[in-house]
């Protein structure tokens, strides 16, 4: 009967074409954040060390996103020079107050043992957020993360983040203060408000909190457990935005790992909306592990959508039921992904949808170089270098999906002249194939090759632990092109579990692909040691010296993202 009538309703509140497609956002778009005004919906999720930072999707109807921009797309707003793998920014908070966009972030620099606070948080604002134009930080007085602003009834502004009581126990909790908005300077002491439903100890981490006003009750929801399959949401609700707070009895209202089963997992991280009939809805993050296995969740923590009902005072996420994919034989899923392909022949700039590694020094790419090509300039960093290479990006959106591209005319000047494309998760977890040159013993010319590179994780042996020097194992091979100068088709292919890495050689699109390694997902899913799993794989392109400045340009006819027949990962 539940069932009945939510399809009753979802037909009456979207029309009969609605359809419930999880993920909304697929591919890595964790830590979402969303704001309606009138009829257009806005989300935004975190970037971490890609450059431009936060994108912001808008939707009409909650299922079909667009990418209309970035919050953080200046060197101004956001430098990230050196910034470590998943560092970056964090967890924004996307609110609208009196014509106002306001989008609240923090920038994590460092995480070596020294550095033991956390860094400032700030926000910046719009007025008009399909312009792409945001204005430089304001910063707050207060060291913690995933801040969020809230608008009291009596015009009072209040900042809410994560911090710790101190850096040496570092015992997460939920704090608070007024603030002077235009300032950003404190008006009140931080107030520790909450520490969360779970054993108070520094793997609670009462995380990402909203606060909200409705029927004149205050209702702070926050994410509890970390970011594995402990993940969850919880809600309380109080007489003020600092509490005292009553816990939702029913509380984690938002908790998939009491099933380790289930499709969706390390769900939370949630924010809630309401819609112009009434109805409310619900965003969190949460992974697709494949075959049920949590070493292959190459697509990260991506964004999904939920209904919310309201019993006895309590939001009530998916009627009770765990966070998913489908709801088997109501409504009909359609999936929402589609081919994507560039030739780079129709406009002066990238679109929205392409990232830097860290903020670029300088503009390294030209689509008016070379006519009909995107002609990328090489720099001394390569791939996997902790600074900002000569690297393109584009998420993947799909398990099953295909990449292409094709180099033409590409000279390497030596062996480490190196042009091709990456499976990229970070600096220490990325395969690449590419072309580059062999020095001829006692020839002028220089051979080219294809080179492949791939890694897998390290074991330690014996007392010597894991660091970054030493916690991947690299693979390296080379494979004779036939011509010193032919155009080279890059391909990668992507499954459920695995990846293919292959290229063609010659003008042909219908050559056959050679491929030269085959690597596990799980080279894109478990953090090496020391590190963290905060982002997804991406498809990219790069041009590199590989320590050297490096004079050959690498031109790429097209881009080309195909997902496959079973897409979804489901």
């Amino acid at each position: 009967m539940r069932l009945v009538w939510y399809a009753l309703w979802c037909a009456f509140a979207f029309g009969s074409t609605f359809a419930l497609i999880n993920p909304i956002l697929s591919g890595w778009n964790p830590d979402p954040s969303i704001v309606r005004i009138g009829e257009d919906y806005f989300i935004a999720t975190s970037t971490f060390e890609y450059f431009p930072g936060h994108p912001i999707y808008h939707s009409k109807n909650l299922v079909d996103w667009t990418l209309i921009g970035h919050a953080l797309n200046r060197p101004s707003q956001l430098s990230l020079l050196g910034t470590p793998s998943d560092a970056g920014v964090w967890a924004p908070g996307l609110r609208y107050h009196n014509g106002t966009f306001y989008l609240t972030s923090t920038t994590r620099y460092v995480y070596t043992s020294e550095f033991r606070l956390f860094p400032r948080s700030f926000y910046v604002t719009t007025q008009d957020i399909f312009s792409n134009s945001w204005s430089d930080p304001i910063y707050f007085d207060f060291l913690g993360y995933d801040a969020d602003l809230f608008w009291d009834v009596n015009d009072d502004v209040y900042v809410t983040w994560t911090g710790i009581n101190n850096a040496i126990d570092k015992i997460y909790g939920i704090y608070q203060s007024k603030i002077d908005l235009e300032t950003g300077d404190s008006l009140t002491p931080a107030e520790h408000i909450f520490s969360g439903t779970l054993p108070n100890n520094s793997s609670a981490r009462p995380e990402g909190p909203h606060v909200y006003l409705l029927n004149r009750t205050y209702y702070l929801l926050i994410a509890e457990g970390g970011t594995d399959s402990h993940h969850r949401s919880t809600i309380q609700r109080g007489p003020s935005p600092s509490g005292p707070w009553e816990s939702n009895p029913a509380n984690p209202i938002l908790f998939n790992g009491a099933d380790l089963s289930l499709p969706v997992q390390d769900t939370g991280h949630a924010d809630l909306v309401e819609a112009p009939d009434g109805s409310w809805w619900g965003v969190a993050l949460g992974v697709r592990p494949q075959q049920s296995n949590f070493s292959h969740i190459q697509l990260g923590r991506e964004t999904f959508l939920f209904p919310v009902t309201w019993e006895s005072g309590w939001p009530v996420i998916n009627h009770g039921e765990p966070l998913s994919e489908h709801i088997e034989g109501v409504l009909e899923d359609t999936s929402h992904l589609s081919d994507y392909f560039n030739d780079f022949t129709n406009s002066s700039e990238l679109d929205n949808s392409f990232y830097f590694l860290r903020t670029p020094y300088k503009r390294f790419h030209s689509l008016s170089a070379r006519p009909g090509y995107l002609r990328l300039n090489g720099n001394g960093y390569a791939v996997g270098d902790r600074d900002s290479p000569a690297l393109l990006l584009r998420k993947q959106t799909s398990y099953e999906e295909t990449f292409e591209t094709k180099i033409d005319g590409f000279t390497p000047a030596s062996n480490l002249t190196e042009a091709g494309v990456t499976i990229f998760y970070g600096d220490f977890l990325h395969n690449d194939i590419g072309i580059t040159g062999v020095d001829s013993s006692g020839s002028e010319t220089v051979e080219r090759f294809i080179v492949t590179r791939t890694k897998v994780q390290a074991q330690q042996v014996g007392p010597w632990l894991l660091t970054s020097d030493n916690n991947t194992i690299t693979t390296v091979t080379h494979t004779p092109l036939q011509t010193s100068s032919d155009a080279v088709r890059l391909v990668i292919v992507g499954n459920s579990t695995n990846y293919k890495l292959g290229f063609a050689e010659g003008d042909a699109d219908d050559a056959p692909v050679t491929f030269t390694a085959e690597i596990d997902g799980a080279a894109l899913s478990i953090p090496t040691a020391g590190g963290f799993f905060f982002k997804g794989a991406s498809f990219g392109i790069y041009n590199t010296g590989n320590g050297k400045p490096t004079l050959v340009p690498a031109d790429f006819a097209y881009w080309k993202q195909t997902p496959g027949s079973g897409s979804s990962g489901r």
